[in-house]
């Protein structure tokens, strides 16, 4: 039961819970800040101040603000307002159509061996006068006739784009199947082409090591390796990320840019195979990281407007020399002022005010710059080292700043990077895992 008494003594508001007893002295006057004389609650923290009785403080004021002498009765539910009438929405917000995003439901089995006898090849869209369709089809019912012959589908239509190619507009696949943005911000015009990556000249040094693999692990290896065409093919096909399938799979059989620090400290056996089994496991997509995604694009934009640079989209990257290592770009850029003037950039969009508040940052020379021993700063370095690049911009966009820092190539990180080419822990741990899985 809580009793409070007004300034004037005369009248007094009870109120009484069943379920916690709480007992409450206050004086209703005009001071900034309340003083509360004496409080108790049954509940564990009713020695101090517990939430149930700032939620009575709250509810005192409301009915002193409405007048209220007594706590009012419950009302029953045929003296409230009938709500049936209000349909649930279940989190779905209507909109236009063409904004509705179809897809399959995820599959949580492991992914095993795909045949690709049925792989739909991309291609110009074939003359349907030639095809002949309507009339090799024209005896057949309306619903055992293929979908084409129903379309209504002519040279007059015109066609737009979608991820299976040119359809015709107003078709099903023109907003449901919608092509992948390869957003491009373009402040230089007469800019040369951004190079393949990774670059066609750039050989790692040879490994001194070698390793007596197992047939099985042999096979493996095989199936890692790429030429410098198909590592270009891959980083083009692999621009969406996170969006597309293929880039999930090359990354899980290799050790990518994200891992290269705790790959080159890693000392005893234990923590070598805990290592492997994270990285196979995965990571688990939280709120920040999400948060992190939907905001790259936007930190992009204020980048590219501030430094007055070319941005485009990049791929997964796959070094012929060192199949078994991946990264994976936030973009390339194009800086007329640096010299050579295509470089990488890396964003970090971390959910607080100001970038000072970064714990990875540290105040050097005068100025917030990456700790050099911090898993994002290997990242960085391992990305140069895999593209042939020299320099990247380290971007860590906050909620009300930005800092810009361009990293140059670490001849010294590199080098223990490299080192990891020809370490125990791909050959010993990492392989042997996969080959398990």
């Amino acid at each position: 039961m809580c009793r409070f008494r007004t300034a004037s003594g005369k009248r007094d508001l009870k109120c009484i819970s069943a379920a916690i007893s709480t007992t409450m002295r206050m004086v209703l006057k005009d001071s900034k800040p309340v003083i509360l004389v004496s409080t108790h609650c049954s509940c564990v923290a009713g020695c101090a101040l517990c939430n149930h009785l700032v939620a009575l403080l709250y509810q005192t004021a409301h009915f002193s603000q409405l007048g209220i002498p007594a706590v009012p009765p419950v009302h029953s539910c045929t003296e409230t307002e009938q709500t049936w009438h209000k349909p649930r929405t279940l989190g779905v917000r209507p909109g236009p159509v063409g904004d509705m995003e179809v897809r399959k439901p995820q599959n949580s089995t492991a992914v095993c061996v795909r045949s690709s006898l049925y792989k739909a090849l991309d291609g110009e869209m074939p003359d349907l006068a030639t095809l002949r369709v309507a009339e090799v089809y024209r005896d057949f019912p309306p619903l055992l006739a293929p979908l084409v012959t129903t379309m209504g589908m002519s040279a007059e239509v015109p066609l737009v784009q979608s991820a299976f190619g040119a359809v015709q507009a107003g078709s099903v696949l023109s907003f449901q199947q919608k092509p992948p943005e390869m957003r491009e911000i373009i402040n230089i015009p007469d800019a040369p082409a951004q190079p393949s990556l990774p670059i066609q000249s750039y050989r790692l040094e040879p490994t001194t090591c070698a390793y007596v693999l197992s047939e099985e692990e042999h096979v493996y290896m095989k199936s890692l390796q790429v030429s410098f065409h198909m590592a270009h093919r891959i980083e083009a096909a692999t621009r969406e990320q996170s969006s597309c399938q293929e880039w999930h799979r090359l990354r899980k059989m290799r050790v990518t840019s994200t891992r290269f620090h705790e790959a080159c400290h890693v000392r005893c056996h234990t923590s070598a195979e805990n290592l492997a089994h994270r990285i196979l496991r995965g990571t688990v997509m939280t709120k920040d990281m999400r948060r992190g995604i939907d905001m790259e694009p936007v930190a992009v934009t204020e980048y590219c407007s501030l430094k007055n640079v070319n941005y485009s989209p990049c791929g997964f990257i796959i070094h012929p020399d060192a199949p078994w290592l991946g990264c994976s770009l936030d973009g390339v850029v194009f800086d007329p002022s640096e010299n050579p003037p295509f470089g990488l950039l890396e964003i970090k969009c971390p959910n607080i005010k100001c970038y000072v508040d970064c714990p990875y940052l540290k105040m050097s020379g005068g100025s917030l710059q990456l700790r050099r021993q911090h898993k994002y700063y290997w990242q960085v370095q391992g990305q140069i080292l895999l593209t042939g690049l020299k320099w990247c911009d380290f971007v860590v966009c906050a909620q009300e700043d930005m800092l810009v820092e361009r990293i140059h190539k670490n001849v010294d990180v590199m080098l223990t990077i490299r080192d990891l080419r020809r370490s125990f822990f791909f050959f010993y741990h990492y392989l042997l895992k996969c080959l398990c899985v």
